[in-house]
């Protein structure tokens, strides 16, 4: 089964979305971001990506900058906030149905479009399908591997008439 015939309709896997800072509520009404409807059309258009993995659910938490500083600061040693984290559910390359989570930072990810001069939107998708890439094992540790995954997010990017992130000076 294709990826396009595995994630045609929204039923078939289940984005299981948490809001943990108040702040968003306001970002997204002030935007009109309906994030469901974002998140499934941005992981819909990602996973047509090569070998796209099979699953049932994976996780968005929308955190605060403090919120996410913390994650880094344990996880990857870099006690500073970033824009989006992803945390893999799958144990020694075993598959599961759960995919991972998604951790996205409000203020960084706010402060980014407007430095940019894009729509919150665009950039919420861009970093959603940035983070879903790293659930699929994909990185940017080196040019290589940063040129194909920034090729990927672009193609998924376009597929939702969203121009490419990579045209600007920000770098994730």
């Amino acid at each position: 089964m294709s990826a396009d015939t595995l994630l045609a309709n929204p039923a078939d896997f289940e984005i299981d979305i948490t809001i943990n800072d108040a702040g968003w509520r306001d970002v997204l009404s002030s935007d009109k971001i309906d994030i469901n409807t974002l998140a499934g059309a941005a992981i819909r258009a990602a996973a047509t990506a090569p070998q796209p993995p099979v699953f049932q659910e994976l996780s968005i938490a929308l955190v605060s900058d403090d919120e996410i500083q913390a994650l880094n600061r344990e996880y990857r040693g870099k006690d500073k906030p970033t824009n989006v984290l992803s945390f893999s559910a799958q144990m020694d390359g075993m598959p599961s149905p759960i995919l991972g989570d998604i951790v996205l930072a409000r203020e960084t990810i706010s402060a980014e479009a407007k430095k940019l001069g894009i729509y919150l939107s665009f950039h919420l998708t861009h970093l959603i399908i940035h983070g879903f890439y790293h659930l699929c094992d994909y990185d940017h540790e080196d040019d290589k591997e940063a040129a194909h995954m920034q090729a990927l997010e672009i193609a998924a990017l376009k597929r939702l008439d969203i121009a490419n992130p990579y045209d600007t000076e920000l770098t994730l």
